[in-house]
C-alpha cells in the first residue's frame, strides 16, 4: 500500500490520497477510519460500504485528490446521496445520471459532481449550456473553500 496523507477533513467525513488513488471515508463508515483507509485504497480488496474510491484515471480531467476533494464538499453541503462510478460513461455527460439531490441543488454542485466523474470543463459546460469559464470558476471556488 502506497503511503497516504489526510487532504480534507470535514464533519461528513475525510478524504485519504496516495500517488495512485483517493478514497473519500464517511464519518458512517461501520470500521474505524484505520482499519477502512488500507481496505479502501486497496486494489485487490473490496472497499468498504459507503466509502468512495477514485483511482488515477488517464482520461479524468483533474486528478484523483481533487476529485475526491468536490466529492467530500458535495457530501458535506447536500442532502444524502449515493455515489456511483458507473452513473456516467466518460465519453459522454449527455447521458449522466445525475442524483436528484445534486440535480436540485443548482448548478454549481452539478458541475462539481461531473467533474467528480472526470469530464472536463469544456464538456460540462457544452452540456449544461454554460461558459466554460463559469464552470472552471464555480468548480475552482468550491476546491478552495474546502482546502
Amino acid at each position: 500500500m502506497d503511503a497516504t496523507e489526510t487532504i480534507y477533513e470535514g464533519e461528513a467525513g475525510s478524504v485519504h490520497s496516495s500517488a495512485d488513488v483517493s478514497v473519500y471515508l464517511p464519518e458512517s463508515l461501520s470500521m474505524p477510519v484505520p482499519k477502512a483507509l488500507p481496505q479502501a485504497v486497496s486494489r485487490s480488496l473490496e472497499t468498504p460500504e459507503g466509502a468512495v474510491r477514485l483511482a488515477t484515471d488517464p482520461e479524468a480531467a483533474r486528478s484523483h485528490p481533487i476529485r475526491a476533494t468536490l466529492l467530500a464538499v458535495l457530501f458535506e453541503r447536500l442532502p444524502a446521496f449515493r455515489f456511483r462510478h458507473s452513473d456516467a460513461s466518460a465519453t459522454s455527460p449527455e447521458t449522466a445520471r445525475v442524483p436528484v439531490q445534486v440535480a436540485a441543488a443548482g448548478d454549481r454542485p452539478l458541475a462539481c459532481y461531473l467533474a467528480v466523474q472526470g469530464f472536463s470543463d469544456a464538456q460540462i459546460a457544452e452540456v449544461m449550456g454554460l461558459d466554460e469559464s463559469t464552470v472552471t470558476t464555480a468548480i475552482d471556488e468550491i476546491h478552495e473553500q474546502a482546502k
